[in-house]
């Protein structure tokens, strides 16, 4: 097998590319390293736990098609003939004959074949077997049984990952509030009916108003506000049962330090006696 594996300019420096995350883009480089001269990979979970990575980190690269991955967990290169070009002398064909079937390379880039594909090349190949060769027929038959085993599993791949992203979307558009009712902004009196029945006396519903309107109804971790009466609830929680525990006493009216309490009335007539 050859030592020495390329990387194609225009892949790696494609917008596409290089906004996917910095680990994705290191993950594809080591897995291009442990490729083999097809652009098989057979150990990419190991690959994987080697460089920190994560299987977020892998279904990045497996959604913006730069690998393709079969039921058996072996994952090929899309891109790897538009740079690996390896010498007769050194190329050892992958042991990965099953998943090979399952692939067609157009202009060094690598895509799936599709059922109507597939069963053609089922075709030629039965029609190149010499009539009477027995041997050759039965393994042409056990490997159109299996090649036609492995489609029907990656159809069943293709539908669960279909179903995990949908869930994934899903979650998603609820954490981004995307899939809330739209919020009903109440009036002030709701606000006041509200406030009074959870014991809220202190409640002012201009200043709540004021305080999400300018938020854009939004909570501080810029999620979506879905139930009003939830807020009033954490502001009554945060403020309106606020009580001191030990109310300051009033403090005495100021006067200047050198002022004495003098009955200055009685003071005048005892010196005027003396």
């Amino acid at each position: 097998m050859a030592r020495r594996r390329m990387i194609a300019r225009e892949v790696v420096s494609s917008d596409d590319f290089l906004g996917m995350s910095i680990r994705a883009r290191e993950l594809y480089m080591h897995l291009n390293l442990a490729a083999d001269d097809d652009g098989f990979v057979s150990n990419v979970d190991t690959t994987v736990r080697m460089v920190g990575a994560s299987k977020k980190h892998l279904q990045e690269l497996l959604d913006k098609e730069y690998l393709i991955r079969f039921d058996s967990g072996i994952c090929l290169v899309t891109h790897w003939r538009v740079a690996n070009t390896i010498r007769k002398d050194l190329y050892h064909s992958s042991l990965h004959r099953e998943e090979a079937a399952l692939v067609t390379e157009i202009g060094g880039v690598y895509r799936l074949l599709t059922e109507e594909e597939l069963a053609q090349r089922v075709a030629r190949e039965a029609e190149a077997i010499p009539e009477g060769d027995a041997s050759v027929t039965e393994t042409a038959r056990e490997r159109n049984e299996d090649v036609t085993e492995a489609l029907r599993e990656s159809d069943e791949t293709v539908t669960q990952l279909d179903e995990n992203k949908f869930k994934l979307d899903k979650d998603n558009q609820i954490r981004e509030g995307k899939d809330q009712p739209p919020l009903i902004i109440p009036s002030e009196e709701e606000l006041l009916e509200y406030a009074e029945q959870i014991g809220y006396q202190d409640f002012n519903p201009e200043k709540f108003l004021t305080y999400y309107g300018s938020r854009n109804w939004k909570l501080s971790g810029g999620m979506p506000v879905t139930d009003w009466r939830m807020q009033v609830d954490s502001w009554k929680a945060r403020e309106g049962d606020y009580k001191p525990a030990n109310p300051s006493p009033k403090q005495p009216a100021w006067k200047p330090a050198n002022q004495n309490d003098y009955d200055f009335e009685e003071l005048e007539k005892k010196l005027i006696a003396n």
